[in-house]
């Protein structure tokens, strides 16, 4: 295996950990800031809602491994 295919691997398998981490921190959070929107955004459309939590999820972990790759000081990390 290729150093950069080893090196891709490791962003997205870091992409992939850092989106499971955040699926359950970001509903906790939403449901922390504003109960009564989210139990009704569950209760009318609950997939539309999961999809939301995903993407944002997947969003604040794709830029969080993005900048933590390129920045030699965050790589200690």
């Amino acid at each position: 295996m290729s150093t950069r295919r080893r090196v891709n691997r490791k962003f997205w398998i870091k992409v992939f950990r850092l989106t499971l981490i955040y699926l359950i921190i970001v509903p906790v959070v939403f449901y922390l800031l504003d109960k009564s929107s989210v139990s009704l955004d569950l209760k009318t459309a609950p997939v539309s809602f999961i999809l939301k939590m995903a993407g944002i999820a997947f969003g604040i972990s794709l830029i969080i491994s993005f900048w933590g790759h390129r920045d030699p000081e965050l790589r200690k990390y």
